[in-house]
């Protein structure tokens, strides 16, 4: 009887060709959107796990109040400098301590000039520890010493156009605020064209050639025994008496790398969220459709339930022939929304790869293709389940009377 009743709703939904298509494209276009949504946040989620695993959770910044680690601080009344960087290292519990000086600098090559951010280190005794946190891996050239004419380039300056016309090569001469500065090397590529255009100096060659005196940040690797969330604390307090500063009124802040991620993590969370429940409103509209839909069809064949009930059949029958048809309306509109959503996440990704944001790449789990194809499975039976139900109660004699 099932297999009877299923070729009757495959049957009927082959005669309304069109009503059908409409209604398959309203929740495709939902799902579509949906999945491409969900793509990209999986994958920006994936992007920060491994960032996270790359830095460590030994790590812990110090930074002015309002800083942010993306730029150079715009505040010049809050700095940091060599007697915090020497009160840190004092603290028990922390295995090494280097100042990061991060300023805006103009650069030339070509007669062609750029302002990019220069940011300088002590890499010579700190390379591990600035380079786990930038997640830097040298791709050409050699590390950083104590040079005072050398300068590390980021992974854009290597490609055509992208900062310059021309590509920066190994030994190059570049022009660092007026400063004759030689290519000592490249670094790998991060993933987006601010960090792959950045510039990066040894400390000395930074306060020489361009009197840099206060930090905009301080990276800390804790000991192995430490907890970083405790010895943060301690770091704190210790900065507060050191600035005679009253507790609560700081002007920097000590955070743990894994708290800095978490709070990136929960503004990406709430983002993807935000911007999913937007996308949700169009599958409500193709749930609505397909009730309409669901709603003409029974009108069209009222007589038709009322043959189906004049020869034997039950509410459940009709129940299951007209849930049935919704179902199947939706879960082709969702195979396809979904096949039509990796296609154009893919699409999306590389174009948005090759402007320079290679961090914003689509993912694809097989949990979001199986969750997407039943919700949209769902969303057809729910939508269809009230005019079902409406249907299999009709009396068949009002049924083969209605007109």
């Amino acid at each position: 009887m099932n297999i009877a009743l299923i070729k009757y709703s495959l049957e009927s939904l082959r005669k309304r060709k069109l009503r059908s298509f409409l209604t398959i494209l309203s929740v495709l276009i939902g799902i579509t959107a949906v999945t491409i949504l969900i793509s990209f946040g999986y994958g920006i989620s994936d992007y920060v796990s491994e960032i996270s695993k790359k830095m460590g959770d030994d790590k812990l910044i110090v930074q002015a109040r309002g800083f942010s680690i993306a730029g150079p601080i715009m505040d010049s009344n809050v700095i940091l400098d060599d007697s915090d960087l020497k009160k840190i290292n004092e603290v028990n519990g922390v295995a090494e301590a280097t100042g990061i000086y991060m300023i805006s600098a103009e650069v030339e090559f070509n007669k062609q000039k750029i302002y990019s951010y220069l940011m300088g280190s002590d890499y010579k005794n700190y390379k591990g520890l600035v380079n786990e946190v930038y997640t830097l891996n040298l791709m050409e050239g050699k590390e950083l010493d104590d040079e005072n004419d050398k300068a590390l380039l980021g992974y854009n300056y290597k490609i055509k156009d992208k900062v310059f016309k021309q590509p920066v090569k190994l030994r190059d001469k570049i022009k660092v605020n007026g400063i004759d500065i030689k290519v000592a090397g490249f670094y790998e590529e991060v993933g987006n064209p601010v960090d792959d255009s950045h510039l990066y100096m040894a400390k000395e060659a930074v306060e020489k050639l361009f009197n840099a005196s206060n930090y905009q940040f301080i990276l800390i690797r804790s000991s192995q025994s430490e907890n970083p969330t405790k010895l943060a604390e301690v770091i704190k307090d210790k900065l507060r008496k050191h600035r005679n500063q009253e507790e609560g009124k700081e002007d920097f802040f000590v955070q743990t790398f894994e708290q800095v991620i978490a709070t990136f993590s929960s503004v990406l969370d709430i983002i993807t969220l935000t911007v999913i429940l937007i996308a949700l409103i169009s599958l409500i509209v193709a749930s609505v459709n397909i009730m309409n839909t669901m709603y003409a069809s029974i009108l069209e064949r009222t007589k038709e339930i009322g043959v189906f009930k004049a020869i034997g059949a039950k509410n459940n029958a009709i129940l299951f022939i007209f849930v049935l048809e919704s179902g199947i309306l939706s879960l082709t509109g969702g195979i396809i929304g979904v096949l039509l959503g990796y296609s154009l996440s893919n699409l999306a990704g590389n174009i948005i790869s090759k402007a320079g944001y290679s961090v914003f790449s689509p993912l694809f789990t097989w949990q979001l293709v199986l969750g997407s194809l039943i919700f949209a499975f769902l969303i057809g039976i729910f939508a269809g389940l009230f005019p079902a139900y409406k249907a299999s109660k009709l009396k068949p004699i009002d049924a083969l009377r209605y007109e």
